[in-house]
């Protein structure tokens, strides 16, 4: 009871809302938090996050929501936002209805939650908020890229009723490829560098 009772005073301190172009700097530092989260958990240490990478991915996930009528909501306490969900509507082309019944897809980009402030269902209501403008939008479905070691991403999800889907596979070849080498040594310009995370 005392814990319900806790969760429940936290909830009444924060608040979901819409981003402002005032947000870009604190999203630009959860961003790199969940980016070194993810080369933290990689097996095959083929991520990293070169200087920058923050501000460079926001900049191209700003345009990509624009572009694809997209949001992102905000999780702020204290007016300090500390978590964020960005989401796009996909559009099928001729070949995707070939191959697929017609659908209007919501595609979330990026859910993250500061460490400090995980655990208190942030993230549920962020997904929630999601899902409303998704179907404001009259999307049927809701689609989330998962990196597959993030194994507590994908225990939330399937919480919330999310199923998987597609799996990615890789395998590592011997030797190296010199662009692979040029990144290491961070020598790659980044209009090669693709913010999607493989």
């Amino acid at each position: 009871m005392r814990k319900y009772v806790i969760t429940k005073l936290y909830m009444n301190t924060i608040s979901i809302r819409e981003f402002k172009p005032g947000d870009k700097k604190a999203l630009f530092v959860l961003e790199e938090e969940l980016q070194d989260y993810l080369v933290e958990i990689d097996p095959l240490h083929r991520l990293h996050r070169l200087s920058g990478y923050g501000k460079k991915y926001i900049e191209s996930l700003l345009k990509e929501i624009k572009s694809k009528n997209g949001a992102i909501f905000i999780a702020d306490k204290d007016n300090i936002p500390f978590g964020f969900i960005a989401g796009i509507i996909e559009a099928q082309d001729q070949v995707d209805l070939m191959e697929c019944i017609p659908t209007k897809a919501g595609r979330v980009l990026d859910l993250i939650v500061s460490k400090k402030q995980r655990g208190k269902r942030t993230g549920s209501l962020l997904i929630k908020k999601m899902e409303e403008y998704f179907q404001q939008q009259n999307c049927d479905v809701v689609r989330i890229h998962v990196f597959e070691p993030n194994n507590p991403a994908r225990r939330f999800y399937k919480k919330l009723g999310y199923n998987e889907r597609i799996i990615d596979i890789i395998k590592k070849l011997c030797g190296r490829h010199p662009f692979t080498d040029a990144l290491r040594k961070k020598s790659v310009p980044w209009g090669l560098v693709s913010h999607k995370k493989t």
